[in-house]
């Protein structure tokens, strides 16, 4: 599935955000991903890892959720895979999720 021009056109500038928050990986998931995306209304639904539990976790988390609000201009839902307990929801997101960071 393409994603959305209005969320491909930012992609640079969220790689450039999860270098900086020191992110390991941002997949896109969610109405982006499923060919729902309503450019008037839909939020943008991020996968992310953020890494083992450092102290400052809580300041880069919420510094890229920020930052990626203000990027795209619309809320954005930011989901960790450490916060994924079940096989079931974590099955749902690697099935439609679709990758555009994953660190070196």
């Amino acid at each position: 599935m393409a994603l959305p021009n209005e969320i491909v056109q930012h992609i640079p500038e969220l790689r450039s955000l999860a270098v900086r928050y020191g992110l390991r990986s941002v997949a896109i998931i969610g109405s982006a991903a499923s060919g729902s995306f309503d450019p008037s209304r839909s939020d943008l639904d991020l996968l992310v890892d953020f890494g083992e539990y450092s102290n400052g976790l809580a300041r880069r988390a919420l510094g890229f959720y920020r930052d990626a609000q203000r990027l795209f201009g619309r809320r954005v839902d930011v989901v960790s895979v450490q916060g994924i307990k079940s096989q079931t929801w974590r099955e749902i997101h690697d099935s439609m999720k679709v990758p555009v960071y994953v660190a070196a």
